[in-house]
């Protein structure tokens, strides 16, 4: 295998379920399966993989403050006061001028844009990376500004909630070409709706612009209630076994 990759690789994946986890990836555009045999998946994957829509909006869910996305706890709070003290010029363009606060914002003042902010801020808040985290609520981060990936998505999702951005976090696999090695790692990452689709946001690879990245999906974390677990469970049943084979197309 030549490094570095193409905008497109080939990879053979085994799982536990292939008709499920097939089923699962048809929620994203640019995966697609070419087939499987003996539990291995032919996946091709292309460098911008986007979320399938299949609705004018997204469901309140994604705006909602949860036993794990919990916004409203003090310590978010002020990690929401902080970015917007940051960042916070121009976030409202369609403010009316009655002193709306930032949840009565309607979302289609914010652009794209907003999204790469949240992600810069996030990546500088959490300034001790750490993997001993099992997988911390939002307000935990918010104190602690520790954690891997897990925690910066669900940093990242409870700050975009609370200025009224659809958001996100999902479970799957980054493959990750640095031009000299290629690696294959469980990660979680964000979507936040903005301009009637779904954008990714990655504030724990902000910074590694430098490397190629693709993205293979497991799950979308839609239970954040104390019950969240059995969610996270579904991720590692649908998550790679192996991925035996890397090939640039």
């Amino acid at each position: 295998m030549s490094l570095p990759l193409g905008k497109e690789i080939l990879l053979d994946v085994k799982v536990y379920d292939p008709d499920l986890v097939s089923s699962v990836l048809g929620q994203w555009r640019g995966i697609e399966v070419a087939g499987h045999h003996n539990g291995v998946l032919r996946l091709s994957i292309s460098e911008n993989v986007m979320a399938v829509v299949d609705a004018q909006s997204p469901d309140s869910q994604y705006l909602a403050n949860t036993f794990v996305i919990d916004y409203e706890e003090a310590s978010v709070k002020a990690v929401t006061d902080a970015f917007l003290s940051d960042y916070g010029k121009g976030l409202k363009a369609e403010d009316d001028g009655k002193g709306a606060s930032v949840q009565e914002t309607k979302v289609e003042s914010y652009s794209a844009e907003v999204g790469a902010k949240i992600e810069a801020f996030i990546a500088n808040y959490i300034t001790e990376p750490s993997y001993i985290h099992s997988f911390s609520f939002a307000s935990t981060v918010a104190k602690s500004r520790s954690g891997d990936c897990t925690e910066y998505a669900v940093l990242s999702a409870a700050l975009a909630r609370a200025l009224a951005i659809p958001a996100r976090v999902v479970v799957g696999t980054i493959i990750v070409d640095d031009g000299s090695t290629v690696e294959a790692i469980g990660h979680a990452w964000n979507e936040f709706w903005f301009d009637g689709r779904w954008w990714r946001i990655d504030a724990a690879m902000y910074g590694a612009e430098s490397a190629k990245t693709f993205y293979l999906p497991s799950h979308i974390l839609n239970n954040e209630g104390p019950g969240y677990a059995l969610s996270l469970s579904k991720a590692v049943l649908n998550s790679p076994e192996s991925i035996t084979v890397v090939q640039k197309r």
